[in-house]
Formats: C-alpha cells, sequence, structure tokens
C-alpha cells in the first residue's frame, strides 16, 4: 500500500511539472505570436515606405528627363536663333 501512495505521489508531482511546463510553454507561445505580429505589421510598415520611395523615384526620374528635354529644347532654339543670325549677316555680306 505504502509503495502505491509512493507512486501516486511521484505521478502527482510528475503531472505538476508538466502543468508547470505546459503553461510556460503557452506563454511562451503567446509571446511569439506577439513578436510575430509585430514583426508582420513591421513588414508590413516597410513595404509601405518601400513602394512610396520607389514611386518617388520614378517621379524624380520623370522630372529629371522631362527638365533634360527642357534644356535640349531651349538649346537648340539657340542654336537655332545663332544659325540664324550667322545666315542674316551672311545675306548682308553679300
Amino acid at each position: 500500500m505504502e509503495e502505491l501512495t509512493v507512486t501516486i505521489t511521484n505521478l502527482k508531482l510528475k503531472v505538476e511539472q508538466l502543468v508547470g511546463l505546459h503553461q510556460d510553454l503557452k506563454k511562451e507561445k503567446e509571446q511569439l505570436s506577439e513578436d510575430n505580429k509585430k514583426l508582420v505589421k513591421t513588414i508590413e510598415e516597410q513595404k509601405l515606405i518601400a513602394d512610396r520611395l520607389e514611386k518617388e523615384k520614378l517621379e524624380l526620374a520623370e522630372s529629371n528627363n522631362n527638365k533634360q528635354k527642357e534644356v535640349i529644347s531651349d538649346t537648340k532654339q539657340k542654336i537655332n536663333e545663332l544659325v540664324q543670325e550667322i545666315d542674316d549677316c551672311i545675306a548682308l555680306l553679300k
């Protein structure tokens, strides 16, 4: 009978240990789940920032292209004006 009592006591201690371990793992799982949610939110925010920066980059590139085209156009116009002046001067010399 005493042996049975010892066995039951040992079993009770092991069950209590298992319950304690289970609760510890449960808390750890909750913490990991919370950390995971924060990381997912951070990833989403980073994706939004990356998308916004990509859009800004494209807008800047387009703006630079437009400015370059404008400079080229202005330069061509000035060259044409200079050529016209030279032509006028040559015509006067004849």
